[in-house]
């Protein structure tokens, strides 16, 4: 039977949302930020009030959608560095993210603090180191090839 890749590239990402909610979850244990991952990508269809069960269904979606991309990306132009270029693809996937929030952000829902920010983004690096470790473990392992 023939692997079908994007599935795997999908359940890759979807998963890999959850060590970095666990981290931000930690942070915000620990006094650091405001939300974490899943209650601020809550944020963008709840506006005002963030949940969790929502942002996870937000984050599986996009999370998965993108390991997608970023596997089609790998198999275009090569998969040498698999951590390093998820981890840029998950800041860059932060980045989009934020402006998106920007638009609602001051008017709809409180202003955060600037930890909040870095809870995040070591978040987004949470979700790139393991998605890239999944990524060469099961789809750009050597000896599977």
């Amino acid at each position: 039977m023939k692997e079908d890749k994007l599935l795997i590239a999908g359940v890759i990402g979807a998963l890999s949302t959850i060590p970095a909610e666990i981290v931000t979850r930690i942070l915000l244990i620990f006094g650091i930020g405001k939300y974490t991952i899943y209650q601020l990508d809550s944020l963008i269809f709840t506006i005002n009030r963030p949940t969790t069960i929502l942002g996870l269904i937000v984050c599986l979606i996009v999370g998965g959608t993108s390991a997608i991309l970023l596997y089609l990306a790998f198999e275009r132009l090569g998969s040498d560095n698999l951590v390093i270029k998820s981890v840029m693809f998950g800041v860059l996937l932060c980045i989009f993210l934020q402006i998106i929030l920007k638009t609602v952000e001051g008017i709809f829902i409180d202003i955060r603090p600037i930890s909040d920010y870095y809870t995040h983004l070591f978040g987004a690096v949470i979700f790139g180191i393991t998605e890239g470790i999944l990524f060469k473990r099961f789809l750009f392992n050597k000896t599977t090839q």
